[in-house]
């Protein structure tokens, strides 16, 4: 399953236009974390905050990537993985945003929808996204919206005519947002039953039949955590929601495919660009220029080694288009740029106003 595409058209369009338990506050997590780590000494080691719970895509991620950061940084012994659930990362953003150590002690890897979420929800985003320390994004994720194949759904156009129950998490999650997106903005007919603990236990509902799809499954979710899935025919993929179509899913259209007139387009655009940082790392705000230099280098070394790789390849965790943490900057700026006008509209499409 492994695949290393870096899109370089992809991303110039884009510069243009847990174990803490779902109780624990990020308070909470700031007081009993203390600020006892600092990169100045890596012997005491790295703390690598994961966006959601254990079994999930994301958590896997963060901990494969912490298994071989060491090798990377002179003198760091371990990388330790945990997990900050809670709102598809905007918990874990807010945390790392106000309480996050600047020593380059702790980083975290979440959705890229965190880099969004400032700007379409600022109530509940509180920072702002420029000012995170990106030090790059491992996988330019494709979410799809899939329907089980005995719910009657076959196709995205069946969805505009009849009603398809699909699973959720919290209000910031893909399968929530991308949900909204298709009912408010293309005038589908999901039905969206929400409250499911993660990505893990949305995909259990669904093969419970608790639910009969899910609007935003990441496609590296879907392979790493039931593989044999679409090539047995247990669900139909009905629409990509992202820039462009995935080498797998050739036949499958995007939601910009699906977009009435060009203004739709863009509005579609600025809501997705988040796709192309699809599991990215981060750092707090006011992180030093050299905390800052090491962690770019690290992860642009961890995302070439030949270990690293094999272990995504076993584990089925994609590699596709991975982005440095200078140019993921980069994107995260051009959103920014996006008129009030148009930020408005994507706004209502995501249920925000």
């Amino acid at each position: 399953m492994l695949r290393i595409r870096v899109s370089a058209s992809a991303r110039s369009r884009a510069l243009r236009r847990g174990l803490l338990g779902i109780g624990v506050s990020a308070l909470g997590f700031g007081a009993a974390y203390g600020a006892a780590q600092a990169m100045d000494d890596p012997a005491k080691g790295l703390t690598v905050l994961a966006s959601h719970a254990p079994g999930g895509g994301y958590d896997a991620y963060a901990r494969l990537y912490a298994r071989h950061l060491p090798k990377h940084i002179p003198g760091l012994v371990t990388a330790t993985v945990k997990n900050m659930p809670g709102a598809a990362g905007v918990v874990m953003a807010n945390f790392m945003a106000a309480q996050g150590p600047q020593d380059g002690s702790t980083i975290a890897l979440g959705p890229g929808s965190m880099a969004t979420a400032a700007i379409f929800k600022p109530k509940s985003a509180r920072y702002d996204s420029r000012e995170l320390v990106w030090v790059g994004s491992i996988n330019s994720d494709v979410s799809v919206a899939v329907a089980r194949s005995d719910s009657g759904i076959k196709t995205i156009e069946d969805v505009f005519s009849k009603e398809l129950i699909v699973g959720g998490a919290g209000p910031s999650d893909n399968s929530v947002v991308y949900a909204n997106i298709l009912n408010n903005m293309m005038g589908a007919k999901l039905k969206l039953v929400t409250g499911y603990n993660g990505s893990a236990a949305n995909v259990l509902a669904l093969e419970r039949g608790e639910v009969q799809g899910i609007a935003g499954w990441n496609y590296s979710s879907i392979t790493s955590m039931r593989p044999t899935w679409i090539a047995e025919g247990r669900i139909h993929v009905l629409a990509q929601m992202s820039l462009e179509r995935h080498v797998d899913l050739q036949k499958v259209p995007t939601i910009l495919e699906l977009a009435k007139d060009d203004e739709q387009r863009e509005v579609l655009k600025l809501i997705f660009t988040q796709s192309l940082i699809g599991r990215v790392l981060f750092a707090p705000p006011k992180t030093s220029a050299k905390s800052t230099e090491v962690h770019r280098k690290a992860f642009d070394a961890v995302i070439r080694d030949k270990e690293f790789l094999a272990e995504a390849d076993k584990l089925r965790l994609e590699v596709n288009g991975p982005i440095g943490g200078a140019r993921v900057q980069d994107i995260v700026g051009g959103l920014y740029k996006a008129s009030s006008e148009r930020i408005q509209k994507a706004a209502q499409a995501l249920g925000e106003s």
